[in-house]
């Protein structure tokens, strides 16, 4: 009987042991699988913004700007875009690298801006967004230039596109970009609806590629 008693004692100690080391893999296994997926997202985010930077590469003649269709937005600011589209028929811009740096810059008549630019991601829930940040040099910034936005203060409102009591806008503007088109959009909220987030109240501004 008392055999029996230290035996079942050892069993006892080692199934705790067994149990505390396994729980301990576990956690380490969970923890390495944590690390990867936060790789895999940082990796994938790279490769996201390094495939917009590569193709934005060259320059870009201004085709149009456009108010996204089906938001509450007065009839004027289609009016007044329409307006602002004209002031920019002959905006060019260059986007290039210089010694490992992203640089714009741009002329349209008279006015002319230099600056710097970088792509990065805005997460909603699981969804990237790519935005593009302009730190400008010389020149009006260029919400001011393309959305006619108040250089002291972002917002759709103050842009003459659209009332305060229409949909706000956000301080940035995202980037899409194929090998003949760039898009360059001011957006309003977001908005998570049944298909997910979804930005509201966009003005698009695009772009056709220049072959040189």
């Amino acid at each position: 009987m008392k055999i029996l008693t230290i035996f079942g004692i050892w069993v006892l100690i080692l199934s705790g042991c067994t149990s505390a080391e396994y729980q301990k893999m576990q956690a380490e296994r969970d923890q390495l699988l944590k690390n990867y997926e936060d790789l895999r997202e940082e990796h994938s985010e790279l490769k996201v913004k390094t495939g917009i930077t590569d193709t934005l590469l060259g320059k870009w003649k201004f085709l149009n700007l456009e108010v996204e269709e089906g938001v509450a937005v007065e009839d004027v600011a289609k009016t007044r875009a329409a307006l602002r589209a004209l002031d920019l028929k002959n905006l060019t811009l260059e986007f290039f690298e210089e010694k490992d740096i992203y640089h714009y810059r741009g002329k349209n008549g008279a006015t002319e801006i230099f600056g710097q630019f970088y792509v990065f991601i805005i997460r909603y829930g699981d969804e990237p967004f790519p935005f593009i940040r302009f730190l400008r040099r010389s020149g009006p910034e260029m919400s001011q230039l393309l959305f006619a936005v108040n250089p002291s203060s972002k917002s759709a409102g103050s842009s003459g596109f659209s009332s305060a009591q229409s949909v706000s806008t956000a301080k940035e503007i995202s980037v899409s970009v194929t090998e003949d088109r760039l898009y360059l959009t001011m957006h309003g909220k977001m908005q998570l609806g049944p298909t997910g987030w979804v930005q509201s109240g966009g003005m698009h501004c695009y772009f056709g590629r220049v072959e040189e």
